[in-house]
């Protein structure tokens, strides 16, 4: 389950090294690059990412260093300053004191449990205990690959410190408790069948991340958006899927779509990059539909086409 639910879930996790930004033109077979104009004039840029970290995914082609370079201002979906990554943490947490094994039947806390033993067999339920649904739902989708890549950070996370290391205004479109809230709105059971959705996908797909990651690679949209909805294809998930895809990630959009609208107008002369997770820029009702709705002319830039 990528989209929105993936979004943050392992920057707590995210150690923090000496970042070297280097670039790479044959990893990004054509970078999820959009460029904004509007009266004939580049006023930003928008750069679709992976949340996951991989050393693949460090590699940035030089079309897209050399907009981060050319940038006065780089915004991710947070402000991922030390203090919200600590933040989550607790935001990530229920506050009924229950064990995992009141809350999930016996049947399907056996099964999750299970799941993490392929993973790795010291792998139990214990550490996750006071999690909220959600956020277990999404972290054992991710679980195998940040414990693989643990130390490596995620783009998102690579181009924020990238920015305020070379003196570039940096922030955040959505605050955290406003990002975490949005899960706030799925009840008990919904979560519960989100878990359930998510291990129906996971036991018959077990390199899941990995096919993820090279479709971005790749740069192929509509490859990427089919494949992230697979994991709904069964009907007992509809209902959810529509509820998910509406509050997660259509009226997400509409909200980041109207900040960087508002943040080009605040600073009319400068150059400004937008780094959000890459399904808010495809398909229908994405941030770049709700951008050109509003005036603006978006276009995606082709690897060889230079700043």
């Amino acid at each position: 389950m990528d989209l929105g639910l993936v979004v943050n879930i392992f920057r707590l996790l995210l150690v923090t090294t000496v970042l070297t930004l280097v670039s790479f033109a044959d990893t990004f077979k054509h970078p999820f690059l959009w460029k904004v104009e509007k009266g004939g004039k580049t006023t930003a840029y928008l750069f679709g990412t992976m949340h996951i970290p991989s050393p693949e995914l460090s590699i940035l082609p030089p079309v897209v260093v050399s907009t981060l370079n050319n940038s006065d201002a780089i915004y991710t979906e947070i402000d991922m300053n030390f203090m919200n990554q600590l933040t989550i943490t607790t935001l990530m947490l229920r506050k009924d004191g229950k064990p995992l094994k009141e809350i999930l039947s016996k049947a399907l806390y056996r099964r999750t449990e299970n799941y993490l033993k392929t993973i790795s067999p010291v792998l139990t339920l214990e550490p996750f205990n006071q999690m909220k649904i959600w956020s277990l739902s999404a972290t054992i989708g991710l679980l195998e690959n940040q414990l693989k890549n643990m130390g490596l950070r995620a783009i998102d996370d690579i181009i924020f410190s990238y920015g305020k290391e070379h003196n570039k205004r940096v922030g955040g479109v959505e605050s955290i408790e406003e990002q975490v809230g949005y899960f706030n709105n799925f009840t008990l059971s919904e979560q519960i069948l989100m878990l359930e959705s998510t291990l129906d996908y996971l036991e018959t797909h077990s390199h899941y991340t990995e096919k993820m990651k090279q479709l971005y690679l790749a740069g192929d949209g509509s490859k990427l958006i089919a494949f992230t909805n697979e994991q709904f294809q069964d009907k007992k998930y509809l209902k959810l899927e529509e509820k998910f895809m509406k509050i997660l990630l259509y009226q997400r959009n509409r909200v980041m779509a109207q900040r960087i609208d508002k943040l080009l107008k605040k600073y009319p002369k400068e150059q400004q990059l937008f780094a959000f997770g890459v399904m808010h820029f495809l398909d229908k009702k994405s941030v770049v539909s709700n951008l050109e709705k509003m005036g603006y002319q978006v276009s995606r830039v082709n690897l060889s086409t230079k700043n």
